[in-house]
């Protein structure tokens, strides 16, 4: 009980909780990747740094365990990723359908703090579908950073991976969304 107490108890002073809202800059020292695989290879595509700077006005309010989060969105431009293979970069990019929907945007909802472990529940919007998912992160209080992994399923979009070579290579349907946020107040 000790912890849940100090675990919220920084994540709110971080958050300049007794103002109730705060500013928050996502620096572009912040990385967010995109792994996945085909049934040849393994492909990770990296978001320009550029583009990732975001400064948003944060509402916070506190209920039990949980802070609930107002304004804590984040918009990456579905055009920013780099997979290292011009190839891979442009179906990837199909994929998002990129032309059409040109964000992915991630709504940070609310934190909930049990001893250690930190969940967030987050709204994923990608190509015009929003779905709700709940991703373990990790906060460094020292240098302000945020990590986590989010897990899913491109069909829950409604994508479709490519295939290529007549059908021969095929792309998983689940990837890996990594991020590692630096946050300035």
């Amino acid at each position: 009980m000790k912890a849940i107490g100090i675990i919220t108890v920084l994540i709110l002073l971080s958050f300049g909780f007794a103002k109730n809202q705060t500013k928050v800059k996502i620096t572009n020292k912040s990385e967010v990747t995109i792994k996945g695989k085909s049934n040849v290879n393994s492909f990770e595509c990296k978001y320009n740094s550029d583009f990732i700077e975001n400064d948003l006005q944060v509402s916070i309010a506190r209920n039990n365990n949980k802070i609930l989060l107002e304004g804590a969105k984040l918009s990456i431009k579905s055009t920013g990723f780099d997979c290292a293979h011009k190839m891979i970069t442009k179906d990837f990019k199909s994929i998002l359908k990129a032309e059409e929907y040109p964000h992915i945007v991630i709504n940070v909802k609310e934190l909930n703090a049990v001893k250690e472990n930190i969940t967030a529940k987050l709204n994923v919007k990608i190509a015009g579908i929003e779905k709700e998912y709940l991703v373990p992160v990790t906060y460094n209080q020292t240098t302000n950073n945020v990590k986590g992994q989010l897990k899913l399923n491109i069909k829950d979009f409604k994508l479709k991976s490519p295939k290529k070579l007549l059908g021969m290579v095929v792309v998983n349907d689940n990837v890996e969304i990594n991020f590692n946020l630096f946050l300035q107040y």
